[in-house]
């Protein structure tokens, strides 16, 4: 099982307490437990978590060596090494992020290679009028999936997006947010198509 695929396995069970992510194989956690974020938009996501991992079906390329200004350069790595943010309550994880350099608007062939089946992934939303919270027209090709696990109790529902880098020079990104509830205010507010 790819990393992820266990991430979200926990996810989708019945208790997300934060200690039950501790020891993943493949996640490499930078916190050694969540830290209060007060810049959290609700207080169901008050406290945070980062690592990596590694996302399956990606090969080498130039990623940012994170220095900035004039030492920044790039090196080689792998393009599904990706960031993992936990955000939820003092008590449980209430989503899960990952950011992996490079815009990928295969979202769900993406997807589908993180695990090795008894997975469903269906797209529920996507054409997306407007970025959220704005009255900008959608430039980030924002699409949602509805992901059934076989062995979960619960489906999770992931909303993808991509960032072509062109405000900061950068190679872009794409993010997956994964939610345990579908999204339906975000979906609303952003107009986009549902299916």
């Amino acid at each position: 099982m790819s990393p992820l695929s266990q991430l979200l396995l926990i996810l989708a069970g019945e208790t997300t307490s934060w200690d039950t992510f501790d020891h993943v194989p493949g996640v490499q956690w930078h916190d050694v437990m969540p830290r209060a974020n007060p810049e959290a938009p609700t207080p169901d996501l008050a406290y945070d978590r980062s690592g990596t991992l590694m996302l399956n079906g990606f090969g080498m390329v130039d990623v940012p060596d994170g220095h900035q200004g004039a030492e920044a350069g790039t090196r080689q790595d792998n393009e599904g090494h990706a960031g993992v943010t936990l955000g939820g309550d003092a008590k449980s994880v209430q989503s899960l992020a990952l950011l992996k350099f490079y815009p990928s608007k295969n979202y769900q062939v993406i997807l589908q290679k993180q695990f090795d089946g008894g997975v469903s992934i269906r797209p529920i939303a996507d054409a997306c009028a407007l970025d959220y919270g704005t009255t900008a027209a959608n430039t980030q090709d924002n699409a949602f999936y509805q992901i059934t696990l076989a062995s979960a109790s619960r489906p999770l529902y992931v909303e993808a997006a991509i960032d072509d880098g062109a405000e900061n020079h950068g190679p872009g990104s794409t993010t997956f947010v994964f939610y345990r509830s579908e999204p339906t205010q975000r979906i609303a507010a952003m107009h986009c198509k549902e299916h």
